[in-house]
């Protein structure tokens, strides 16, 4: 006579089956570590190479010797330092400092003649800045304050930038002030009696507390970045830079996208100004862009495929159909991953970027992290 398993013995076997199930699955799928489900190259939906290539060319300006108002200390520093920086990254950048409003005009308008079908055009200035009817002006030197119309439209660079190219378009204003035909203040006599001098404080704030700038509306695949929110003042620091370009040379050179590099630009300027002070961006990119390779740099560009694993967008080295290399993927909602892989894991040096600023960098194992160097 047969003996007939107990249903306790059926209920083991099930748990057991259970936990080997639930144990295959951490370890096969881990959480954003890579997985097996691949789909063909075709179905790769990036809008854009993450790789920052083409043309790419700057306008940089900064002004520090106002002939009217209070001079800076530190728009031509900020200036030099970053233009620096950009030709170190690749771009074909140009600096100019201390210019007058019409040699502002004429830079701005040959820099666009310049960005004629350039992949990437960006334009920085850094100085004296202000909003006047809800329109935002960059303030020259020979500015007296006496009319909105001696300052330059930061409409006008903007459309002259939208007009020349179809690439990506950047424009970083470090210049975030107030209002000077409200409230101005009487500090020197003239020599009529009846008549004062006005010489507005626009001061080592780059201008008083005030108005600061507006809103911006970014056009086609445009980038703006304020110092500072808009509505409020930023600092001309008492270092050799501003406390928002200081933090642009921080953290530009990581192979990051623009959007999370300027996540981490904001959280710096925030940790190192009392009260803290608050940049802001307004976007209308579609695609991808990264002042670095976005974290590819690959010898052999035969090598590199894109495809899809799990949840992400793979793009590097492949071999035999699978993510083997380096390389990075990327998810919708911002998380980023650069490094090494093996067989669509990641496997070796890597970092993963999480959405908040968070980098988590070290030794991959399997698609797990296993610590840092």
């Amino acid at each position: 006579m047969k003996r007939q398993p107990s249903f306790g013995n059926i209920v083991l076997v099930i748990m057991l089956v259970f936990t080997i199930s639930l144990l295959q699955s951490c370890i096969q799928t881990p959480t954003r570590g890579g997985g097996s489900g691949i789909t063909s190259t075709s179905s790769y939906s990036n809008k854009s190479s993450s790789k920052a290539t083409g043309k790419r060319v700057a306008l940089v300006i900064g002004n520090n010797r106002y002939a009217h108002i209070l001079k800076l200390d530190n728009p031509v520093n900020d200036a030099t330092s970053f233009h620096a920086k950009l030709i170190k990254l690749g771009f074909d950048a140009d600096l100019k400092t201390d210019l007058n409003k019409s040699e502002m005009e004429s830079v701005i308008r040959k820099f666009g003649q310049k960005a004629s079908n350039a992949s990437v055009a960006l334009l920085y200035f850094s100085g004296h800045g202000l909003q006047v009817d809800g329109e935002n002006i960059l303030v020259p030197v020979d500015y007296t304050g006496k009319s909105k119309v001696e300052g330059i439209s930061a409409n006008f660079a903007q459309q002259v930038m939208q007009d020349t190219t179809k690439g990506t378009k950047v424009m970083m204003l470090d210049a975030c002030r107030n209002d000077p035909f409200a409230d101005a203040e009487p500090i020197q006599e003239t020599s009529s009696p009846s008549k004062k001098a006005r010489k507005r404080k626009l001061g080592k704030q780059r201008g008083d507390s005030g108005a600061g700038l507006a809103p911006i509306t970014p056009i086609d695949e445009f980038f703006v970045s304020y110092a500072t929110a808009a509505g409020t003042t930023a600092s001309d620091g008492t270092g050799k830079n501003s406390p928002y370009t200081a933090a642009l040379l921080q953290h530009i050179e990581k192979p990051i996208p623009i959007e999370m590099f300027f996540k981490k630009v904001r959280e710096t300027v925030k940790s190192t100004t009392t009260p803290p002070q608050v940049p802001a961006e307004y976007t209308s990119l579609v695609g991808d862009f990264c002042f670095t390779d976005c974290g590819i740099s690959i010898s052999e560009p035969s090598k590199v495929c894109h495809l899809n694993i799990g949840d992400g967008i793979y793009e590097g080295e492949c071999e035999g159909g699978k993510a083997n290399g380096r390389g990075v993927q990327r998810y919708q909602d911002g998380e980023y991953y650069t490094g090494e892989f093996r067989d669509n894991l990641r496997n070796g040096q890597g970092t993963q970027y999480l959405v908040d600023g968070t980098e988590i960098s070290g030794v991959w194992k399997q698609g797990r992290f296993i610590g840092s160097n």
